[in-house]
């Protein structure tokens, strides 16, 4: 089997869903973007490229039609592949897993796994004639529950209260904030100009370079002011991850190749594993994929450098940190989705991405990823430096 190296990440800056910057740019464009961008940090050519695979966790409408094929194209012609999964938010890290293994297995040299995700265009027009299965439905009535119900659902069997969810939306924000302050967010963006629906309805030209979603002025005060989603629930507004839109590609291709030409491998993508839950608990799924992951590889939890832990809520971190026990000073040490945004397709792209650099930043070596993800699943990576 042929080692996988990364050798490129790029990502686009984060955008509110509806009110934001790219609340008018179609999922093509917006992915096209990244790939064009990742293959020059690459420093390869186009016609390397072997396939295109992008995790969409909404792929219809603005980001339908196999957004991985047509995005391919608007970046670099007809003759590279592309085709689109989902995982819901586990669908970046499959894309990454389904090409890291065509490449292991000599299947392909180069290509890239990338996400993305259109709140603003697709989630609020989603088609839903057929949606529920009735059957299944009245079994199981959580395959069809919202995540926020998922999230309350969680806190309230284990026993995380609000306060908890609150102080650590706090500690999030602060560190995203000194990530944004360093740089270390900037180094990750490539900007796009679009065209975006302001307030009033006007069609205005933008250039969006910076994350949208940060609250650096956030006080655990101000948390507690908010209402829950539910009655006597604990979600919130300010504990849950933000709508958001946004794209980010992995340059993925066999190390040796990549050694020999001289290019930046920005470390190895050892593996992902999965697991699974049932439904109403998706927020613990990362878990038992985690130590599944490292059970697989041999690796314990002192070998592990970085920690990026899915926060699709605070609530997530919160217990799986808690069950893993990984130490808060390696552990989202630059914040995370509550803060900056989680475009469903995109977040997986981007922690892995993200832990890359921060490993090469602090000379360490090993980092492990988990996102939770809909349906009560689970995905997870092992990274390591080269």
């Amino acid at each position: 089997m042929k080692t996988v190296a990364i050798v490129a990440y790029c990502r686009t800056a984060i955008a509110k869903a509806q009110r934001g910057a790219l609340n008018q740019t179609h999922g093509i464009p917006l992915t096209a973007h990244v790939l064009k961008h990742a293959v020059q940090r690459a420093g390869i050519e186009a016609g390397e490229l072997e396939d295109v695979v992008v995790g969409c966790g909404l792929p219809e409408g603005a980001t339908g039609h196999n957004v991985g094929r047509n995005a391919a194209i608007e970046a670099f012609g007809v003759d590279v592949p592309g085709m689109t999964i989902n995982r819901y938010c586990g669908s970046g890290l499959s894309a990454a897993s389904i090409v890291a293994n065509r490449i292991a297995t000599g299947e392909a040299t180069v290509a890239i796994a990338a996400g993305v995700e259109s709140i603003s265009l697709v989630q609020f027009s989603l088609h839903l004639d057929g949606f529920f299965y009735e059957p299944l439905q009245q079994r199981m009535p959580a395959v069809w529950w919202t995540m926020n119900q998922t999230a309350d659902f969680v806190a309230k069997k284990y026993g995380i209260t609000r306060e908890a969810q609150d102080e650590y939306v706090v500690k999030s924000q602060a560190r995203v904030a000194a990530a944004a302050a360093a740089g270390k967010y900037a180094a990750e963006v490539v900007p796009i100009t679009t065209t975006m629906t302001s307030k009033t309805g006007e069609n205005v030209e933008v250039t969006l370079a910076q994350d949208e979603g940060p609250r650096p002025d956030t006080t655990y005060e101000k948390l507690a002011k908010l209402k829950p989603v539910f009655e006597g629930g604990t979600t919130t507004a300010g504990n849950a991850s933000q709508l958001s839109d946004g794209a980010a590609a992995l340059v993925m291709m066999d190390a040796d190749l990549a050694a020999k030409r001289g290019l930046p491998i920005l470390g190895i993508f050892r593996g992902m594993q999965l697991a699974a839950v049932a439904p109403e608990e998706m927020s613990i799924a990362y878990t038992p994929a985690i130590r599944k992951l490292m059970k697989h590889h041999g690796v314990g939890k002192a070998d592990v450098d970085l920690w990026e832990l899915h926060e699709a809520y605070a609530v997530t971190t919160l217990y799986n940190q808690k069950q893993l026990e990984t130490p808060w000073e390696s552990t989202n040490v630059n914040g995370g989705a509550v803060a900056l945004g989680h475009p469903y397709g995109m977040s997986g792209i981007r922690y892995a991405g993200t832990a890359l650099m921060e490993l090469g930043r602090r000379g360490a070596r090993r980092a492990v990823v988990g996102v939770c993800t809909a349906g009560g699943m689970a995905t997870a990576a092992l990274l390591e430096r080269a």
